[in-house]
C-alpha cells in the first residue's frame, strides 16, 4: 500500500516537474518574446517575410507545396511520354501499311513492265529481238522475284517465258511458286512443248 502510494507521488510530481519547468517556462519566453517584438515595432508579416527570406527555415516551410509541384510536373510529363508514345505506335502502323503499299505497287509495275515487253501472238515474226531482252531480264532476275511476276502473268504469257528460259532456271524460278500454281504451270509447258513438237 505505501509502495504504490509512493509511486503515486512520483508520477504526480514528474508531471508537477514537466509542468513548472518545461510548460510554463516555455508560455513565459513566448510571451516575453512576443512583448519584446511589440515593444520593438516588429510586425508580423515582416516577421513571416524575414522567416522566408532564411535558407533553410524557408525550404522547410515550403517543402509541402515543392512536392505538389514536383508531382504535378511528374504527372504531366507522364502524360506527355504517353501521347508520345501512341503517337510513335501510329506512326509505326502507318509505315507498315506504306511499306506493304509499295511492295503492291513495286509488283504492278513490274508485272506491268513484262507485259508490255512481252511480244503478243501477232508480233511473233517481228519481235524476237525484244523477246531476247525480256528473257535476258529474267535471268538476270533473283528466282524468288522471277516468281512472284510470273504468277501474276496470264497463263500463256508465263508459259512462253518459262518455254525460252533455260530449263534450270525455269526449274528454279517454278521451285519460288506456290506447289498448286508451278503444278499447273508444268503441266501446261509438258502439253506446249508437245504441241510444238507435233507441229514440227
Amino acid at each position: 500500500m505505501a509502495g504504490s502510494k509512493l509511486q503515486q507521488e512520483e508520477t504526480a510530481s514528474r508531471w508537477q516537474w514537466m509542468l513548472f519547468v518545461v510548460v510554463v517556462p516555455s508560455l513565459f519566453a513566448a510571451f516575453f518574446l512576443l512583448l519584446i517584438a511589440k515593444a520593438a515595432g516588429i510586425d508580423a508579416v515582416k516577421a513571416k517575410q524575414w522567416v522566408d527570406s532564411v535558407p533553410f527555415v524557408a525550404e522547410w516551410f515550403d517543402w509541402k507545396k515543392k512536392e505538389k509541384t514536383l508531382a504535378n510536373t511528374i504527372e504531366t510529363q507522364q502524360q506527355t511520354i504517353k501521347r508520345q508514345n501512341q503517337t510513335i505506335a501510329k506512326q509505326k502502323k502507318q509505315i507498315e501499311q506504306l511499306k506493304s503499299e509499295l511492295a503492291a505497287k513495286d509488283e504492278e509495275i513490274a508485272r506491268l513492265s513484262t507485259q508490255q515487253q512481252l511480244p503478243t501472238q501477232q508480233e511473233k515474226g517481228g519481235g524476237q529481238a525484244s523477246a531476247v531482252d525480256v528473257i535476258s531480264m529474267y535471268d538476270a532476275m533473283s528466282d524468288k522475284q522471277a516468281a512472284a511476276i510470273l504468277a501474276k502473268l496470264p497463263e500463256d504469257e508465263a508459259l512462253e517465258v518459262l518455254s525460252r528460259l533455260d530449263s534450270d532456271k525455269a526449274a528454279a524460278i517454278l521451285e519460288q511458286m506456290p506447289a498448286e500454281q508451278a503444278a499447273n504451270l508444268l503441266s501446261s509447258l509438258h502439253k506446249w512443248a508437245g504441241r510444238e513438237e507435233g507441229a514440227e
